[in-house]
């Protein structure tokens, strides 16, 4: 490696000369020290405990404990690089809140400026993450290989997945760093433990704000939002109370620092509720199955009643908004439903990974899932979603990276499809658990099933499109800016030679799962800074 002068640096600095040196840590390690930010948590036992903002990433001010000449500085060998000692008020904790007393030593520091005023620290923009801090579930970092998992990194309420969003998309954007390589951009880090911590960050906000220095400010929410109370359940863990955590957005946004993943909190809750499945499902653009909310209390009150009236609401939902059908073709959406709705699935808002969905064929089933869907221990929902059966051979999957002149520029085209196949729906499985295996489809897959019918292939792909201009569309209803990437599922059906239909099953937010596209999350990533 040839040397590299440090930056800001244009000769010899002389032992004890005050600097700016950039800290950098990983956030994602429990016993890495961090530097507390505002005055958020409160002490027990010498324990920082409650929301705590820290940051990983950030110029401190400093004095050198020996002189440094840059000339000399090698890259690739720390000891070369110059020895600061941090300002002695700093306060450094670990991720739990553990005072982190050694990291107040001296230590090697990478890039560093002459803090000769009125010099700042040249930053760019400010990242807060809001991220689980409580016990850690290692479902959410190891992925069993097979085709339903997160893949290589994992999912976004992980350590993981969050340390490549800094390796892979923030430390090598080349608008946060200077000609040099000197890093223009600080990470913050709001640890919370429950749905109790969400919601105190609503009185938070202000200090938040006046702790990210940088002239823009933005939020990765890596929390899932639920109905659910707090458990203490590993299985449960980055799972937060709705209510909680969706004004905690607004009340940053209310302060300047902008929602910018997964969504902004009104677009985000609107997704994330499923409510668009019913409301929308009278629009004959979106192509939804019909779909009607159910009421927990009137299914407290009289669910048989409950059963009866809303699959008399999916008929006639259905009868206003029907589904075109060519000359030949089976019914729309689905044969078992053709002289009126007996079967259906019953979904909640809220959840995650197909956990809360589950499937009827009658009246009395439909009772019974509504039953056993609202009852359940700790759950808070106040209604859930029903939906008429599709008939469908896979799903398309639609990943949407939305070009800068968008809408101006139309149609966008999706930048990525894939597809997956669900297995036999196992009926002994209970309520919150993934009731069918799930398994990727490669276009090659899809032809064999289809015995090599590629224009019925290619009439799949054009409709979906089609439909996802709608679709795009309609989300800038609840907000204006256009998200950064976007998938759409579509459930698909061949018809017949060459044609197929296409019926839209949902949104999924910025960060799902992208399947067999390895370069996804980065792509997603690297759109959303852009």
């Amino acid at each position: 490696y040839a040397a590299a002068a440090a930056a800001g640096a244009r000769s010899v600095m002389q032992k004890g000369q005050e600097v700016l040196f950039y800290f950098e840590a990983d956030a994602g390690k429990d016993a890495n020290a961090l530097v507390q930010r505002g005055k958020g948590g409160k002490k027990v036992d010498g324990q920082l405990v409650g929301p705590k903002l820290l940051a990983s990433h950030c110029w401190l001010m400093g004095t050198l404990e020996q002189p440094f000449d840059p000339s000399k500085l090698v890259e690739c060998n720390q000891e070369t690089w110059p020895l600061v000692l941090p300002r002695s008020d700093y306060s450094f904790v670990t991720r739990k809140g553990k005072p982190a007393r050694a990291a107040a030593m001296p230590r090697r520091a990478r890039w560093v400026h002459d803090a000769t005023p009125p010099f700042q620290p040249p930053n760019k923009l400010s990242l807060l993450f809001v991220r689980w801090g409580g016990d850690y579930s290692k479902w959410m970092d190891e992925q069993v290989e097979n085709d339903g998992d997160w893949g290589k990194y994992g999912s976004p309420p992980s350590d993981e997945y969050m340390g490549h969003i800094v390796e892979k998309a923030i430390k090598v954007h080349s608008g946060l760093n200077d000609s040099e390589g000197s890093p223009q951009f600080e990470l913050l880090h709001l640890f919370v433990t429950s749905s109790q911590d969400v919601g105190e960050v609503t009185q938070m906000n202000h200090m938040v704000r006046a702790a990210m220095k940088g002239p823009k400010r933005v939020a990765f929410w890596m929390l899932w939002p639920s109905e659910w109370e707090d458990f203490g359940d590993p299985d449960f863990a980055c799972y937060c109370e709705r209510y909680a955590m969706f004004a905690a957005m607004r009340a940053c946004e209310g302060v300047g620092i902008r929602s910018l993943f997964p969504h902004p909190a009104d677009q985000y809750e609107l997704l994330t509720s499923k409510t668009w499945m019913a409301t929308l499902s009278l629009h004959p653009r979106a192509f939804l199955p019909a779909g009607t909310l159910v009421s927990k209390g009137l299914v407290k009150i009289d669910a048989a009643t409950a059963a009866q009236k809303a699959l008399k609401a999916l008929h006639h939902i259905r009868a206003l908004n029907p589904m075109p059908v060519g000359e030949g073709e089976p019914p729309a959406p689905s044969v078992v439903n053709k002289d009126g709705v007996v079967k259906g699935v019953v979904k909640l808002g809220w959840s995650w990974e197909n956990r809360f969905v589950t499937i009827f064929n009658g009246v009395q089933e439909l009772e019974a899932r509504l039953k056993e869907m609202l009852n359940q221990q700790g759950c808070t929902a106040s209604q859930c979603l029903v939906q008429e059966w599709v008939d469908f051979d896979f799903e398309m999957r639609h990943y949407y990276l939305p070009p800068v002149d968008w809408p101006e520029k139309h149609p966008i085209q999706p930048a990525r499809i894939e597809c997956n196949a669900w297995g036999p729906v196992d009926r002994s499985k209970v309520v919150g658990v993934p009731s069918a295996s799930f398994s990727k489809l490669s276009q090659e897959q899809v032809l064999k099933k289809w015995g090599g019918d590629v224009a019925a292939w290619e009439d799949a792909k054009a409709k979906s499109t089609e439909i996802a201009q709608f679709l795009l569309a309609w989300m800038l209803s609840a907000e204006h800016l256009p998200s950064p990437s976007m998938r759409l599922d579509f459930m698909v059906k061949r018809l017949g030679p060459g044609k197929a239909r296409v019926v839209f099953g949902e949104y999924c937010e910025q960060g799902a799962c992208c399947l067999g596209w390895q370069d996804g999350p980065p792509t997603i990533w690297k759109r959303s800074e852009e």
